[in-house]
């Protein structure tokens, strides 16, 4: 069975476990894919553990995604697949007008190169450490500053998002986002515009975003879809 396979299964294991317990849970997933075939496809959850909530407290965080993208070695184009899954602690705080949290954890990650490239020494299955940080702040009634940034040790792998959103009349918000994400062998800047929060029913929402990929070698269109359930 493929990795990528697994770790959706194993993803689904918990939250099926989670969802008999009466707690304040968190499940993410999404996708998002460029006009040049890259790909980036992610499912998570959020639990809080006992006498901790999602807006304050330790909460563990289980993630699985599985991501696409060509670099150019030299005169090669390089196809690139990385399908991890990762666990990680981390302590959240809010307040009335932000909230922010920070993990530490280990992702395993599976990278595969077509052609092989000698000198990447990323491929293979490979376990590092992971730490993240977001944050978010509603100092003003219509406009929030949202941001996160990750980083993996040994693959030496970032990623980092700025969004500006401003509130719309039915309570959604909408705004430019910027991306900057790569490792010592690729980078990419993503600019766009986000539509996110749209109330679907009582507890999920969606987000919609689109824009421009700049990377290396090429410039392409990407767009996505974010989902968000508490339960």
């Amino acid at each position: 069975m493929r990795r990528p396979i697994k770790t959706v299964l194993m993803i689904a294991a918990v939250l099926t476990s989670s969802l008999s317990q009466a707690a304040e849970n968190l499940f993410l997933a999404g996708v998002e894919a460029t006009s040049d075939s890259s790909r980036y496809f992610y499912i998570g959850t959020a639990l809080p553990l006992p006498g901790s909530n999602l807006g304050k407290g330790v909460v563990l965080h289980l993630w699985a995604d599985y991501q696409t993208y060509s670099y150019d070695a030299g005169a090669t184009e390089i196809d690139v697949s990385v399908d991890s899954l990762s666990a990680a602690l981390g302590y959240h705080d809010s307040g009335s007008s932000y909230w922010w949290n920070t993990r530490l954890g280990v992702v395993q990650s599976d990278v595969g190169l077509e052609p092989n490239d000698p000198g990447n020494d990323s491929a293979g299955v490979n376990t590092n450490l992971k730490v993240q940080l977001e944050g978010e702040n509603r100092s003003l009634a219509d406009f929030k500053l949202n941001g996160g940034i990750e980083y993996i040790f040994g693959r030496s792998a970032y990623w980092m998002r700025v969004r500006a959103l401003m509130r719309n009349d039915n309570n959604s918000y909408h705004g430019p986002e910027l991306i900057y994400q790569g490792d010592p062998e690729y980078s990419a800047m993503q600019l766009g515009w986000v539509l996110n929060e749209i109330v679907v029913n009582k507890n999920w929402s969606l987000g919609l975003k689109a824009g421009f990929r700049f990377d290396d070698s090429n410039t392409s269109e990407y767009a996505g879809i974010e989902l968000t359930i508490p339960y």
